[in-house]
């Protein structure tokens, strides 16, 4: 008699539509105690930056105004080390092509900012402090989605109630604490830089990060979602 070996396979849980309703219902929920609390909590953020104005440098306004214009050294310097950067970045081994492509990204960026600056910077049209509220304002616009879209692709599978909260609850949480943070970064560079680095910034190290972020915490939840496991040999 010739015994095989058993394959083990993983599938997700069974669903049932009310795994969807409940799952929508409590992002839903989530997301309109956000649009009300909203200023309350822009006002908590602006407190947030104001306490660690004083220990980073910056302003004891709750944001900076003003930053110093980008010098000819600093340009010059700047335009130097994006060059040689986006040079040296073709010579990476290509396991490394994914880091090539977001180096020589990042280069095209800043690299973009220092020819502005270098021919028409009188006409660069945003202030320090609109880059910062604008920033503030988007973070507090951007949190609010995040229930209903973890609702829409992670709280309408079959979960235990206590993922069901936990989980989004957990993933709020983590943006509450950073997006101020993350302005708080921007206010630093460009207080003790200048606005030079104000588009990559924005363009690199918003947004766009934050959408990032948000990618990598549902992988997360993905990976805990509650998995059946099926068992088959023969013999």
């Amino acid at each position: 008699m010739m015994i095989t070996p058993a394959h083990t396979t993983s599938r997700l849980a069974p669903w049932h539509w009310r795994d969807g309703f409940w799952g929508l219902l409590i992002g839903a929920a989530c997301s309109l105690s956000l649009f009300v609390l909203q200023p309350l909590l822009l006002q908590a953020w602006h407190a947030v930056v104001s306490l660690w104005s004083q220990p980073l440098g910056l302003a004891l306004t709750p944001l900076p105004q003003d930053a110093p214009p980008p010098s000819q050294t600093l340009m010059l310097s700047t335009s130097t080390v994006v060059a040689l950067l986006y040079v040296l970045a073709g010579y990476w081994h290509e396991r490394y092509r994914p880091m090539r492509v977001v180096v020589r990204a990042l280069c095209l960026v800043q690299g973009s900012a220092c020819l502005f600056f270098a021919w028409v910077p009188a006409r660069f049209p945003y202030a320090v402090h609109q880059h910062l509220s604008g920033l503030l304002q988007m973070g507090a616009d951007f949190l609010m989605t995040v229930p209903l879209m973890l609702a829409l692709g992670w709280g309408v599978l079959h979960l235990p109630w206590r993922l069901k909260l936990l989980g989004p609850l957990l993933v709020v949480a983590y943006f509450m604490v950073w997006l101020p943070h993350q302005v708080l970064l921007h206010a630093w560079v460009l207080h003790h830089g200048s606005v030079l680095f104000m588009p990559v910034l924005l363009l690199c190290l918003g947004p766009l990060l934050n959408g990032w972020i948000f990618v990598a915490l549902y992988a997360w939840l993905a990976s805990l979602t509650p998995r059946t496991v099926n068992r088959t040999g023969a013999l």
